[in-house]
């Protein structure tokens, strides 16, 4: 882990930067261009938080290609998987390296976007305790689903259609742009189906932690049942990838 956040540390300044400039072009626009066009004002904030939390799914790709592509090549993998340690183990190493990664490419966007919308967003509305544990539950959901993903996928090829069948999909229907109770008041067998996608909690948790939990799903539902894609992606992924790579 020391090593894999060392060479992560290495080239950290161009990923946050490239990080803070996407999330940069969402605030402005979001929060002074588009109330222009009669946008509600409080939208920006709304934007801004929904950012904070999703960057990490789109850093999915990335993981999952650097991994499968070892896994089609070198497979220095296997270097580690000998050593005297349980394999599950080496797999859960590379989730939470990819959480790890994602928290401090990603926390301190909280700043940057306050900075940015201001007096828009005040920080009295967070609560900071349920931020401090839904915060690293997401991150870890984005590496235990980049470890799941790459379990199903089994050639590098796949990696081309990642994007389109998987992250637009979850990111578009996970309640980015809305909020659940909004597809709820449409129709609310839209609600309900919706309610399958993870995403939707993470972004309902994170914002009920940031801007109060009115309007949106409750606070610990989003918490627990994050947990529970955790555990079951994370148990799922293990088993596959075990197989896959023959561990005794």
């Amino acid at each position: 882990m020391c090593k894999d956040l060392l060479q992560f540390l290495r080239i950290y300044p161009g990923k946050f930067f490239d990080t803070c400039f996407l999330f940069f072009t969402n605030a402005i626009v979001f929060t002074y261009f588009l109330p222009q066009s009669g946008l509600s004002e409080d939208y920006g904030p709304f934007i801004v938080i929904d950012a904070n939390a999703s960057f990490g799914l789109f850093e999915i790709v990335g993981q999952v290609a650097e991994l499968i592509v070892d896994l089609d090549g070198d497979r220095t993998i296997n270097f580690t998987l000998s050593m005297p340690i349980p394999p599950w183990l080496v797999f859960v190493q590379l989730a939470l390296k990819w959480a790890l990664t994602t928290i401090l490419l990603c926390t301190p966007l909280f700043f940057v976007g306050k900075l940015l919308v201001w007096n828009r967003f005040s920080l009295s509305q967070i609560n900071y305790f349920q931020l401090l544990l839904i915060y690293p539950t997401l991150c870890l959901f984005f590496g235990l689903f980049s470890l799941w993903l790459t379990s199903i996928i089994q050639k590098v090829i796949n990696i081309s259609s990642l994007f389109l069948r998987f992250i637009n999909s979850l990111f578009m229907f996970g309640a980015y742009f809305y909020s659940w109770e909004s597809i709820y008041s449409l129709s609310p067998t839209l609600g309900y189906i919706s309610l399958l996608n993870p995403m939707v909690y993470v972004m309902e948790g994170v914002r009920a932690a940031a801007r109060g939990q009115e309007g949106y799903l409750p606070f610990w539902i989003s918490f627990f049942v994050l947990w529970g894609f955790n555990l079951s992606m994370g148990a799922t992924a293990v088993s596959r990838l075990k197989k896959r790579l023959d561990c005794v």
